[in-house]
């Protein structure tokens, strides 16, 4: 964030800490259950949420050089990006044109992706450069069978897909700052094509996909739950919120934040003593922590509504000379404090939604946060609860 808005969000957090307060939505909001755990409201999400909606796919630098692609499974439609030899980044379904296999796996720098199955090979702007066997395919139009093409952008060091197909000659260009609206200026100041990833980690926990979001929407919890962990670092449940459209920014502070009380109002430094988190609508939270980013995306499952996929990555400053010993000890912090401790809590609480014994679940006005993510998820769904 800017210099301004760092002072603003500042004063706000130390007006709460002194008043034991903390930014309030409106009113309480109640959630049914059968959110987190219906077989048919997880596939209006997947449908409506995941499918018409752009996907955060990571950092540029997560494609850093002409002929990188990565690839994904996003709820359901298997994802090929590529950073092209023009510089440009563009995505496919990947889906072989002949039988359906993927034509890549993973990660990695690839001037063409060859079919495993029957060896069709495809560019890296997904034309279809040839088949085996020409005798049996003969006369095929090699130009209308190139990989399907999904809309892709790249903005601010954050790239895009939107996993549904446009059709011959449709245009439908994601437009990554109107979509993003008042965080634009916040993520530009990030300057987040200046991290390089460091590490990726992923994980399937038994949870609906927006458990995973919700555990980072509130700090209520952190006293309690984190009491080992994290919580001699973080003032629990005081922090600031505000909404961009669908998207939010939630920030907490350190308890080192009282080392600013002696200085004067222009010459205090927050930044070192708050951590900014971008809620990125639907399925995405990025964490400014102070010396690197952090972000975690979850997935639903295809099938199983109380299942997903969940994916953490840590990015860290292109210009840091900090050991790697450094790096990995803030990456096993994550994963003690999230995976080993919300996550398996989040797993017996999505055992007591399934069984029936209770309707619904309350966020506070304390949790302003949780109530604009699920409000949000209403609106873009168009249903009432």
């Amino acid at each position: 964030m800017n210099r301004q808005e760092e002072l603003a969000v500042g004063r706000r957090l130390l007006g709460h800490i002194d008043g034991r307060t903390t930014d309030l939505a409106e009113a309480m909001f109640r959630n049914r259950v059968s959110a987190y755990s219906c077989r048919e409201r997880a596939g209006l999400e997947r449908d409506r949420l995941f499918r018409e909606r752009p996907i955060f796919m990571g950092l540029s630098t997560r494609l850093p050089k002409p002929g990188d692609y990565l690839t994904e499974d996003v709820a359901g439609m298997p994802v090929l990006m590529t950073r092209g030899a023009d510089g440009e980044v563009r995505a496919f379904a990947n889906i072989c044109r002949h039988r359906g296999a993927p034509v890549a796996q993973g990660c990695g720098n690839a001037r063409a992706f060859v079919c495993p199955y029957h060896g069709w090979t495809y560019d890296a702007g997904g034309r279809l450069l040839g088949t085996t066997d020409k005798v049996g395919f003969a006369g095929i139009d090699l130009a209308s069978h190139g990989l399907v093409r999904l809309p892709a952008a790249e903005r601010h060091g954050l790239m895009f897909v939107r996993p549904k197909p446009t059709g011959q000659g449709e245009g439908a260009p994601i437009d990554v700052d109107a979509d993003l609206g008042a965080l634009v200026p916040d993520l530009a100041a990030l300057r987040l094509d200046t991290y390089p990833m460091f590490s990726a980690d992923r994980v399937a926990p038994r949870i609906n996909w927006k458990f995973a979001i919700d555990t980072f929407l509130e700090g209520y919890h952190i006293p309690h739950l984190h009491r080992k962990t994290i919580a001699p670092y973080f003032i629990g449940n005081v922090g600031t919120f505000d909404g961009a459209g669908l998207h939010g920014r939630m920030c907490v502070a350190r308890t080192s934040i009282d080392a600013v009380r002696p200085l004067a109002e222009g010459e205090r430094n927050y930044r070192p003593h708050v951590i900014s988190i971008y809620q990125l609508f639907p399925n995405t939270i990025l964490i400014w922590q102070v010396d690197h980013i952090e972000i975690w995306r979850a997935f639903p499952d295809r099938d199983d509504a109380g299942r997903c996929d969940v994916e953490m990555t840590i990015y860290k400053p292109a210009d840091s000379d900090r050991p790697d010993a450094y790096w990995e000890k803030n990456r096993d912090i994550a994963i003690r404090t999230v995976m080993e401790e919300d996550f398996p809590l989040g797993e017996r609480m999505q055992i007591g939604f399934e069984s029936g014994a209770t309707e619904e679940v309350i966020y506070g006005r304390n949790e302003p946060s949780l109530v604009h993510f699920h409000a949000s998820i209403r609106n873009a769904l168009g249903v009432a609860v």
